[in-house]
């Protein structure tokens, strides 16, 4: 498999305090967390010439303003992992589209344009031993309805046990 690279929405430090204190319900468990680094995947390239990607995503990112999200539920992304879930449309959805006119063949199946399979979301948790219908209910005590708010982009290359960000763009 070669290299995969993703385009991510970082939040604003607001937004990140509120997805903290619903993640505080992991203290009840005794479990150790580090402070949330909030972000919403758009795109996840595997085996796409990084120097293209890359090209690509400065010209993309040209003129960007900062944009609100609305973050309406918290659920289960996967059986091992909670998530926060944002809406699927304004600025979120227009830029999506807009990012995925060149390149979508070589984003991954769950965020390729194509597959309508891209579920937008901001992972809260994850483990595959802890009993997470215990600790989703905790947070969705913790949870209401907010306004979120993007502030940045970023592109990094994933390696096998971390990742390099290759470009950074503070959206005006």
């Amino acid at each position: 498999m070669g290299r995969k690279i993703c385009a991510i929405w970082i939040l604003d430090e607001m937004t990140n305090r509120k997805l903290d204190d619903i993640r505080k319900a992991l203290e009840i468990f005794d479990i150790e967390y580090n402070p949330i680094y909030g972000h919403i995947t758009f795109a996840s390239f595997i085996d796409a010439d990084i120097d293209k990607i890359l090209q690509y995503t400065k010209k993309f990112a040209e003129g960007k303003k900062s944009f609100e999200i609305n973050c309406s539920a918290i659920g289960f992304l996967t059986t091992n992992c909670i998530a926060c879930i944002p809406s699927t449309s304004g600025k979120l959805l227009e830029y999506y589209n807009e990012y995925h006119h060149e390149f979508d063949s070589y984003c991954n199946t769950w965020t390729r344009a194509d597959s309508g399979l891209w579920l937008p979301h901001i992972s809260l948790y994850h483990s595959e031993i802890e009993d997470l219908g215990a600790i989703i209910a905790e947070m969705s005590k913790r949870f209401a309805q907010f306004s979120g708010k993007i502030i940045r982009m970023e592109l990094s290359v994933v390696n096998e046990n971390d990742f390099n960000i290759i470009y950074s763009h503070d959206l005006e």
